[in-house]
């Protein structure tokens, strides 16, 4: 059974990135606190949602840019709740000229083997 040491934010992804000295340095004591004792955070999927939206449109990172700071979440100690569906979503996020919320529509269309997705709004 996992143990979690508890449930990250968006803003503790947020802060640490930003690179201000004192939240890096938290940051890198969750993750060596978790590393220690053998445990890992919990990543809400709207986490990851909100990070999405929030280098994209806040911070002004390309979507190759996004997809590679999201997909490096899971090199740390974390489980990122429907991990499977939100990295497919950030696969189409960043080949397709849709949005995430669209492409986590498509994810899910995809992986539940119930494409197409029907749409009345605008068509690609």
């Amino acid at each position: 059974m996992t143990r979690y040491e508890g449930t990250l934010e968006t803003d503790t992804f947020i802060r640490f990135l930003e690179g201000k000295k004192g939240y890096v340095k938290r940051f890198e004591s969750l993750v060596e606190k978790a590393l220690k004792k053998g445990t890992v955070y919990f990543v809400p999927c709207m986490v990851v949602v909100e990070m999405v939206y929030l280098l994209e449109r806040v911070y002004g990172l390309d979507r190759e840019r996004v997809k590679e700071v999201v997909e490096a979440m899971g090199t740390l100690p974390v489980e990122i709740e429907s991990k499977e569906v939100l990295f497919e979503a950030l696969e189409l996020y960043e080949a397709e000229a849709m949005s995430f919320g669209e492409a986590l529509v498509k994810a899910v269309a995809r992986l539940r083997d119930s494409e197409p997705v029907i749409s009345f709004g605008r068509h690609k």
